[in-house]
């Protein structure tokens, strides 16, 4: 006779001390203060490389960078450095989906100084704005995309280019005037 499999950890999240979507504040969801980020990894193709993502949610502002892998500790060395020139006031919480990749969400918590919030597994609509966001990075990196042999500057180029793509959601600013509120009369330069 066979033995029925037992599913091992089907059903449980493995992210200690996990908070979920839930319990993160309201002012999150409604897009009007700057400093709450959903956050992702984009893998390279057969698992070569990583591109980490976060999108702040009111200005649509992107920050990325490589990695070499989708480890914890990778993870958290390239959230910091990206992080490291923002300004404490736009760093209020993060919303991650459930990838082994953000157990250690309580160092970054600390570092950054800011709440981790998870969001519910296979609902990858709470995290809306990074998925269409890093579909915008698959226009300049395919599915399939080798990210060990990608260069740094290439990923800042993209970054640049989606962050200074005026957008409709934004009554037409760029994400990169909204995040550092900039008018967009300055950005504009006369041609004579």
């Amino acid at each position: 006779m066979r033995k029925k499999r037992k599913a091992q950890n089907a059903c449980k999240i493995g992210i200690p001390n996990r908070v979920g979507i839930e319990n993160r504040p309201k002012v999150a969801e409604e897009k009007k203060e700057i400093g709450h980020w959903e956050s992702d990894t984009m893998i390279g193709g057969n698992h070569s490389g990583v591109l980490v993502t976060h999108v702040d949610k009111a200005s649509k502002f992107l920050v990325a960078a490589l990695g070499k892998d989708k480890s914890m500790k990778e993870l958290n060395k390239v959230t910091i450095n990206l992080f490291k020139d923002i300004e404490k006031e736009q760093i209020k919480t993060f919303t991650c989906d459930n990838g082994k990749e953000f157990s250690g969400h309580e160092e970054l918590s600390k570092v950054l100084s800011a709440s981790f919030y998870f969001a519910n597994p296979y609902c990858s609509w709470e995290r809306g704005l990074n998925e269409h966001t890093n579909g915008l990075l698959r226009q300049f990196f395919p599915k399939g995309t080798n990210f060990k042999i990608v260069k740094p500057e290439e990923v800042k180029k993209a970054v640049d280019l989606i962050n200074n793509r005026p957008r409709k959601s934004l009554d037409y600013q760029t994400p990169y005037e909204v995040f550092y509120n900039i008018s967009s009369d300055i950005m504009h330069f006369k041609i004579e």
